[in-house]
């Protein structure tokens, strides 16, 4: 019976704490706002509920007292309540002020901290808001004053030495920029704004006080920014972004294949969101004995996917009954049996039915005793040419792939309007077809990925739009084909060049 009032940081859930993870694998209750990376809630067990309470500029969705009330009243009803906070609920997060309501109502909580947006948006960008020689101490602070003394705030604001960060000051920073000014502050004194910082799309503007308030008049500035003030906006360094910066991909495959995908394309830069909308249903076996016994016999147990050891495991029960030799379809599958302690004679290259079925034939004898311990859809071509090599094939159909749920698509969706999605990848034709059932078709512009031939043709029949085929099915061959979507749209986009030195 406690809340935990947890910063999720700003972007990738990489950026999410040890202890923020843990306890995200137990909650209950999952409370969480509109800047959270949606592919943080995943980390949530089944069972868990979850309650959207994020606000957008102009529509507060659920206001500050509903959400403490909420809590307060999920706190009471015991189990572990997760508030889930983009950045750190307790820097302009409203931590203090939902914390205050759960002691008032006697309910348990916990802060857990995060990478607040000044910190992690700003680094990303190359700017360190202390520096040697240019800033030896920041000043955090809100664009939007709610109470006590307005003109003596600002006075002590425009006076302020070192780095100065404005949160939530973006669609006012015109008449920000004005009152500083007039109070006191150079106007060209050196400025930055940050929008979607620590995200791939994270965008930097650079200028002065007074033409970066100009810009915000414009409605140049956007929100969720942060503004810097101070000689440390002069920084030019350049950390390193990777080749998809910029790039918003939605990865349709099931877990944990999609989060570890959407983790691999955030490391090169990308913005990357798991859409896991098939689940596994494990099958049960009319005949389990005989199934059981055609392992054992077996010469060959070829396993077709990552979720093939686990049904191995989950109908042999004890692994060294496996006596015949094992063959996996790629490095995935044959990386699932060596968590297991199984290593494959047989690791198929390239990674896919293809790839399998010629390997298979070259490998097998007439009269090889031959099980295929598969998905209930998987692919015929390796079978057929088992058996055309003349073996005895047994198909053992140990699991499904079933429709999944994703209770936070309009935390998606909401990511989306803001960046649409470049391009879809799409591990199967099943995940393809899962798609079209769930969502539709796809947002305008986004170009569909496919793994190999066959989800490829399921692509352009769906879609009925240009299909990328990956060179080879894994994620370096992902990564190589979205790095020429990549340069293809930095070649046709036109240059920002901001202001006074500004960068997009």
């Amino acid at each position: 019976m406690t809340v935990f009032l947890v910063g999720a940081g700003c972007g990738s859930p990489r950026w999410l704490t040890q202890e923020a993870r843990e306890l995200l694998e137990r909650a209950n209750h999952l409370v969480y706002d509109r800047l959270t990376h949606p592919d943080a809630l995943l980390l949530a067990p089944r069972g868990c509920r979850f309650h959207p309470v994020g606000k957008r500029e102009g529509d507060h969705l659920s206001p500050q007292e509903a959400t403490n009330a909420l809590l307060v009243r999920l706190g009471r009803e015991g189990g572990t309540v997760v508030r889930l906070k983009g950045g750190d609920p307790f820097v302009f997060g409203r931590g203090g002020e939902e914390a205050r309501a759960c002691e008032a109502a006697g309910v348990p909580w916990r802060g857990v901290p995060g990478i607040t947006a000044a910190f992690g948006g700003f680094l990303g960008e190359g700017i360190s808001l202390t520096h040697r020689g240019l800033a030896a101490s920041v000043t955090l602070a809100t664009g939007h004053r709610g109470q006590g003394d307005e003109e003596t705030y600002w006075e002590e604001l425009a006076c302020t030495s070192g780095s100065l960060v404005l949160y939530m000051g973006a669609s006012a920073f015109g008449d920000i920029a004005d009152r500083l000014v007039r109070l006191g502050r150079s106007p060209h004194t050196p400025a930055a704004a940050v929008t979607w910082g620590g995200w791939g799309r994270s965008r930097v503007l650079r200028g002065t006080l007074a033409s970066l308030g100009e810009r915000a008049r414009r409605g140049d500035v956007p929100s969720p920014s942060v503004i810097l003030l101070g000689e440390a906006a002069r920084e030019t360094l350049h950390p390193f972004r990777g080749p998809l910066r910029g790039l918003q991909v939605a990865v349709c495959r099931p877990m944990p294949e999609a989060a570890r995908t959407a983790r691999f394309l955030e490391g090169r830069g990308a913005d990357a969101f798991s859409l896991p909308l098939l689940d596994l249903e494990p099958l049960e076996f009319r005949e389990r004995e005989e199934a059981v016994r055609a392992l054992e016999e077996a010469d060959w147990t070829v396993l077709t996917s990552p979720r093939g050891p686990g049904a191995l495991r989950r109908l042999l029960r004890d692994l060294r009954r496996l006596r015949g030799r094992l063959a996996a379809l790629g490095p995935g599958t044959a990386g699932a049996c060596e968590a297991l302690g199984l290593v494959p004679d047989l690791v198929a290259d390239p990674p896919d039915s293809e790839g399998l079925a010629s390997a298979l034939g070259r490998t097998l004898r007439p009269g090889d005793r031959v099980v295929f311990l598969r998905n209930e859809r998987a692919s015929s071509l390796p079978v057929e040419a088992a058996r055309k090599a003349g073996a005895s094939v047994t198909c053992l159909s140990a699991y499904r792939m079933v429709p999944r749920e994703i209770p936070w698509m309009d935390l998606i969706r909401e990511h989306w309007d803001a960046a649409p999605p470049h391009a879809a990848a799409f591990g199967s034709a099943a995940t393809a077809e899962a798609w079209k059932a769930a969502l539709g078709d796809l947002p305008p512009g986004t170009v569909p990925v496919a793994w190999g031939r066959v989800c490829a043709a399921a692509c352009e029949d769906l879609f009925r739009r240009p299909v990328r085929t990956l060179p080879s099915p894994d994620l370096e061959g992902l990564a190589a084909t979205l790095e020429e979507l990549a340069m293809e749209r930095h070649h046709d986009a036109s240059p920002d060049s901001g202001e006074e030195g500004g960068r997009a």
